[in-house]
């Protein structure tokens, strides 16, 4: 694969362009589809008061950054809940038949011992995406997501829904020497791998990872490895995940069953995407990418810094 190209250095969505109601702080970790000769985009959204809503836009296809809002909020958040109290991120839509839509959020619920509130769920529409209700939430029932699950990407094959989330497995105490974004106490957080026969109900096949952070294998230390993009090209599984040591940063595996994954040749420490010019509003990280092929074209939405308190780009590449 070629080397991206970030066609403009200014965010093409913007907190509070589209939806300031529920937008105006916070707009990013945008997913895209397609859906007839436009682009649907489930995005993030937080308001004033820090409370976050799963909110949409489109875009003409060929014109893939003219972003449109579709007006109201598809979910807010649950305030007599202890898991999404804060309300929903991470969306994920998944367009089962022309009625049955799926959409997977994660939610941020009470904070307690400086341990990240995040569980993940799913909300089922039967009208064709007009309204979604909450389901129970996904158990965090595996040594490697005992503590949380997060964002997380669904690939649909042979009526087999295959699923990659982040998971939290332990808090462990930082290496000597080692300079972390996190106190003295970091999280392990990786990509784990579920199934399932209907997306709502979900077996998990493997007690351990799929992809690990590398550790000391690369530089800087690196222990976390979250928000997966996933699409498959050719019969190869292309996987960007986003690692971080002391920022985020995007970084590519291959893989020819979906299951055991190889790093592609690191592209220094910064990673495909680097980071935007001094001042610019990517100038600190550039994560959580979206993925969308269009012919031989990859196109990519992604956060700039504050994963999304400063909006999110837009980059391409050749297959």
């Amino acid at each position: 694969m070629s080397i991206w190209t970030i066609p403009s250095s200014q965010p093409v969505v913007r907190p509070g362009q589209l939806q300031p109601e529920y937008d105006c702080n916070h707009a990013g970790a945008g997913h895209v589809i397609e859906q007839d000769d436009h682009y649907l985009m489930t995005y993030w959204g937080a308001n004033i008061s820090d409370k976050y809503s799963i909110l949409q836009a489109r875009t003409p296809i060929d014109s893939p950054n003219a972003w449109a809002a579709v007006p109201g909020a598809l979910l807010e958040h649950q305030l007599e809940t202890s898991h999404n109290c804060q309300g929903p991120s991470f969306p994920f839509l998944l367009p089962a038949t022309d009625d049955f839509w799926l959409l997977y959020w994660v939610g941020w619920g009470t904070w307690e011992d400086g341990k990240l509130p995040n569980t993940m769920g799913v909300a089922v529409s039967e009208d064709g995406e007009k309204t979604f209700q909450y389901h129970p939430v996904i158990l965090n029932d595996r040594p490697c997501d005992y503590n949380g699950a997060g964002s997380l990407q669904v690939l649909v094959e042979n009526s087999l829904f295959r699923m990659y989330y982040t998971c939290i497995g332990n808090y462990v105490d930082r290496p000597e020497g080692v300079e972390t974004g996190h106190s003295d106490t970091i999280p392990q957080i990786g990509i784990a791998y579920a199934e399932s026969h209907d997306g709502i109900t979900w077996g998990k096949p493997l007690d351990d990872l799929v992809v690990k952070p590398r550790g000391f294998g690369v530089d800087p230390f690196e222990y976390i490895c979250s928000k997966p993009a996933i699409i498959k090209h050719n019969g190869t599984y292309i996987l960007w995940v986003n690692t971080f040591g002391t920022a985020y940063r995007m970084h590519r595996l291959t893989s020819k069953d979906g299951i055991h994954f190889d790093w592609s040749e690191r592209i220094g420490p910064d990673g495909e995407f680097g980071v935007g010019k001094k001042e610019a509003f990517d100038d600190h990280q550039r994560s959580y990418g979206d993925m969308v092929l269009y012919g031989n074209i990859i196109r990519c939405w992604f956060a700039g810094n504050g994963f999304g308190a400063c909006g999110m780009g837009y980059a391409e590449m050749s297959v």
